[in-house]
């Protein structure tokens, strides 16, 4: 066994002799590699930055879109035409028609 311990040993030292050398053998890729990860690692910063703005500006716009709707909401509730609308809804789909009547006949080319 202890055969074995020491084979094994002296090839995982002769690994790491081979590796050390390789490392050593190869420092233009190793700063190449380095300045990568530098990159990677900055746009990575960049775009979670992005991201939480863009996610920030969203929900506000959310918010005001919401606000706006419920304002339309309230004035289209309040107006005299939804009144008038309601309580006279075949005299409005009449005017309605006339006036795509109209506006076709105007809009046509000849």
């Amino acid at each position: 066994m202890s055969t074995q311990n020491n084979a094994s040993s002296s090839k995982a030292n002769s690994k790491n002799q081979a590796n050390g050398k390789l490392e050593n053998m190869h420092p233009v890729a190793d700063q190449v590699a380095e300045s990568l990860h530098h990159t990677v690692d900055s746009l990575h910063d960049s775009a979670a930055r992005t991201e939480e703005n863009l996610r920030e500006k969203s929900d506000a716009s959310a918010q005001s879109l919401k606000a706006q709707s419920r304002l339309v909401q309230k004035k289209w509730n309040e107006s005299g035409v939804k009144k008038y609308a309601t309580e006279n809804p075949v005299k409005t789909a009449g005017m309605a028609f006339t006036a795509g009547i109209v506006l076709s006949m105007l809009l046509r080319k000849k």
